[in-house]
């Protein structure tokens, strides 16, 4: 005897019409499914740092004023608390205290170890040294002071991923000393090597081409440390030989009959 259904009723193992069948859902496997979530998770990084994006991301906003307030109070125990009361008696709200923030970091990496350098480069000219020499000697020193600092690494994460319009208003004052103290220093030392800046060069191309070549060579050491320090037979490292390079083409040397001053002032 056949079983029917009663009245209503619909039995599971029924076969349904072609049409209405729901299609199988695939299982993805686990390697698949990895590469799906990292590539998503990229793209969503990505587009929320574009210039384009509803609400950009800024790298600051994971600060927040509470865990300031509560490492100061850690770090100075035996002084009055600091509350949220304080914050707000200097900065209205919390964008306000990330865009100060993100100003102070760029004006702490503004001109790093430009003293020492200064001071380093001068001696070398008073000691006669070649020009060539000079170079060398001043750009390891400056890559061995500036890969030190945690707060340029900080500054360069800041000024790749935080709005573009928040970076340019931060870099202002910083960028601007950092060129007129780098112009002073190399302005010396192009005179001392009996060079001069090229007719179709300025002295912003050499310092920005300068600083270029350090920073690529900067985050190159974060993951392959030998690279910028290679030597050649002659001891001179890949970023000495490199730094020169950049001085050579941007500059040109002076005509025998010019007279150019060679004592730093």
């Amino acid at each position: 005897m056949v079983d029917t259904p009663k009245d209503g009723a619909t039995k599971s193992t029924r076969t349904q019409p072609t049409g209405s069948r729901r299609p199988l859902r695939r299982h993805r496997p686990r390697e698949e499914t990895r590469a799906l979530l990292l590539a998503t998770a990229t793209n969503l990084a990505i587009e929320r740092t574009r210039p384009e994006s509803a609400k950009l991301h800024n790298p600051l906003a994971d600060i927040r004023i509470a865990d300031v307030l509560a490492e100061v109070n850690r770090r100075n125990p035996d002084e009055k608390k600091l509350t949220t009361g304080a914050f707000y008696q200097i900065w209205p709200d919390q964008a306000a205290f990330q865009r100060e923030l993100m100003s102070h970091v760029m004006d702490e990496i503004a001109t790093p170890g430009a003293g020492q350098i200064q001071a380093l480069a001068f001696e070398l000219v008073a000691d006669g040294k070649a020009p060539e020499e000079i170079f060398r000697q001043i750009s390891e020193a400056d890559f061995r002071w500036t890969s030190a600092s945690p707060e340029l690494f900080l500054a360069l994460g800041l000024g790749a991923l935080a709005p573009v319009d928040m970076v340019r208003d931060a870099q202002a004052g910083a960028n601007e000393r950092y060129v007129n103290e780098t112009d002073h220093l190399l302005s010396i030392l192009l005179r001392y090597a009996r060079r001069r800046l090229k007719s179709d060069r300025t002295m912003e191309d050499l310092i920005w081409a300068i600083e270029a070549l350090s920073v690529g060579y900067l985050l190159r050491s974060r993951t392959h440390p030998d690279i910028p320090k290679r030597t050649d037979t002659n001891g001179w490292s890949v970023l000495a030989s490199a730094y020169l390079g950049v001085v050579h083409a941007f500059s040109e040397p002076l005509p025998e009959d010019t007279e150019e001053s060679e004592t730093p002032s």
